[in-house]
């Protein structure tokens, strides 16, 4: 268990704490958090935690001002009723780009447990590269609203929508994307963190890249394994869900990150993801749609999941395969040889395995053979990941507050163009 990993757990037990008795975090406890967290960062990224630890201040959201418009809105938090909106944003004095996150419920107002332990969870990735890099926890003065203040990639945009309609993507360039999120996959895991929602859209091509960078991003639904009392409640994005997630194991761990992985990988390498059509809701849905590719596990496999439902559906799926004499697992039918080669396939296959006991680690999949040639170079030719990033800049400079005074001054010239439009 790393330092990093005991100062997350402790973090999440005293935020627990207060929810678990209904006590209000106060503003001096939150700053208190808040310098636990920044230590937790400064450990992350030195390897070695601090000597000693300052009394700080939290940081003020009015240290911060905010650069072009909202660029992020959708489900934070975990899923558990929040928004979340990613503002671009300068630091007023030192004029760093960064860009500032804020969680909402729907019910109006913000909980500052929410915030304070994603807050943790994105410091202990601090320093890797895959994992998008955390600054500070900022309070807007006379209020209860906190806000996480990360490196300005946050502001880019997500795998999912800078990818749309580019892919299927070659080999090289899922092996080089994989490497890089598999290499923050197992950061955090050695932390003792499990994200629960790696998916495309919390997946980032920051601004400004080069190689066909990506970070994990979105640690709203994380966990720690070594915390006293960690969330019941499941969390993640049903076609990216581990079948012992759908099975209501509660005691999942970093295996479900991995498995989600695997929906990634071969949705980049088919254009499509592997597991799509469930509804949200649906988890029996959802395990029939995996072991329609995969195979119905035999009854010790089925066990090896701990499922608390679906058991009897589960047997009938299996009885219906044995008396239909199918091929059991046809993910290689899905992801033929022409797309992967056999030490690739080796690798999704370890990923996709339903026994979260007999699935790759993030480490053991980067020990692969498919791994050994090293495409990761700034050396590299431009792929299609590339030539994202590149869209990703224009994507950039257009939503520039500059950029939009310029555009909307031509406009008023010309008579053509709405300024409103640009900046709204």
């Amino acid at each position: 268990m790393t330092t990093v990993a005991t100062r997350l757990a402790a973090i999440c037990d005293v935020i627990e704490q207060h929810r678990g008795t209904g006590t209000a975090i106060s503003a001096r406890r939150a700053a208190a958090i808040s310098a636990m967290i920044d230590d937790v960062a400064t450990t992350a990224a030195e390897g070695r935690p601090r000597a000693c630890r300052r009394k700080r201040r939290m940081a003020s959201a009015s240290g911060y001002k905010q650069e072009g418009r909202r660029l992020v809105v959708g489900a934070g938090g975990g899923g558990q009723g929040h928004g979340a909106v990613v503002v671009r944003a300068r630091h007023r004095a030192t004029g760093q780009a960064v860009a500032v996150k804020s969680l909402h419920r729907r019910s109006g107002g913000s909980y500052a447990g929410d915030v304070l332990r994603e807050a943790c969870f994105t410091a202990a990735g601090a320093g890797h590269p895959s994992l998008v890099a955390f600054r500070t926890v900022a309070r807007r003065p006379g209020t209860a609203d906190y806000s996480i203040v990360t490196d300005h990639g946050l502001a880019g945009p997500s795998l999912k929508a800078a990818a749309s309609g580019l892919g299927p993507f070659p080999e090289a360039d899922v092996r080089r994307a994989m490497r890089q999120l598999l290499a923050g996959a197992e950061a955090m895991h050695r932390h003792g963190v499990v994200h629960r929602d790696i998916k495309p859209s919390n997946i980032l091509v920051p601004s400004g890249t080069t190689g066909g960078g990506v970070k994990i991003c979105n640690f709203g639904a994380a966990k720690s394994v070594f915390e006293k009392d960690p969330p019941r409640q499941f969390a993640g994005t049903v076609a990216y869900t581990a079948p012992e997630v759908l099975a209501r194991n509660a005691d999942h761990g970093t295996p479900v990150d991995v498995w989600s992985l695997g929906c990634v990988m071969a949705e980049l390498l088919t254009g499509e993801p592997l597991f799509a059509g469930a509804a949200e809701d649906d988890e029996a849905h959802q395990l029939f749609k995996i072991f329609d590719v995969l195979g119905v596990p035999c009854k010790r496999e089925w066990q090896a999941l701990k499922p608390q439902v679906h058991d009897d559906k589960v047997q009938v799926w299996r009885a219906r395969q044995l008396r239909q004499r199918r091929r059991r697992n046809r993910l290689r039918e899905l992801v033929p040889p022409e797309i992967l080669s056999a030490d690739g396939f080796q690798v999704l296959r370890g990923l996709l395995t339903c026994d979260p006991e007999k699935r790759l680690t993030a480490a053991a999949a980067l020990q692969c053979p498919w791994f050994a040639d090293n495409d990761a170079g700034g050396d590299a030719p431009k792929t299609t990941l590339t030539r994202i990033c590149g869209v990703t800049n224009i994507s950039a400079l257009l939503a520039s507050k500059p950029w939009s005074l310029a555009m909307s001054f031509v406009g008023r010239a010309l008579g053509f163009i709405r300024p409103k439009v640009l900046l709204h």
